[in-house]
């Protein structure tokens, strides 16, 4: 962790006592991207099931002064092309009195060095949509940190 951040923020991993605190800032981080949200009881019970099974993902917590004030997801996959296990950012969430602090910086960097710890070399996250208002910083953000593009994903949603 960074000296600035060290004295300001921790990073930890998430545990069952986090489920409400983390179904509320992914809540909030799709209501600023305006993306659909799931009922609150459907965000938590998809927080306790990754929390349950550590193989299929992570999920970090940044906290300060005994509030959360920063969450990040991740999921562990496997693809034919990219030999071995590779991380999936899932959900990056830093409170807005809280961004442009480093505590976003700080958790993808933990999730990298859970990745080494785990012999995993590849971190991809997807971007949000191109209406987003904020996706040059989140560009940005993600280029300053180490990302490079791939090209654009696609989703088909099944009913």
């Amino acid at each position: 962790m960074s000296d600035s951040l060290a004295t300001e923020a921790t990073i930890r991993e998430a545990g069952d006592g986090d489920v409400a605190v983390i179904a509320s800032a992914v809540e909030s981080l799709l209501l600023e991207l305006g993306g659909r949200r799931p009922e609150r009881q459907e965000l938590e019970a998809e927080t306790r099931a990754l929390l349950g099974e550590p193989a299929g993902g992570s999920v970090l917590i940044a906290e300060a002064d005994g509030n959360v004030v920063g969450v990040l997801s991740a999921s562990w996959q496997r693809a034919i092309h990219v030999p071995g296990v590779y991380a999936t950012i899932q959900d990056l969430w830093v409170d807005g009195a809280w961004r442009s602090r480093g505590v976003g910086a700080e958790l993808v960097e933990a999730l990298a060095s859970q990745a080494r710890a785990r012999g995993v070399s590849r971190l991809e996250v997807g971007l949000p949509r191109e209406t987003f208002a904020a996706i040059a910083s989140t560009e940005s953000f993600y280029k300053r940190n180490g990302f490079e593009h791939l090209g654009p994903r696609m989703r088909r949603l099944l009913e």
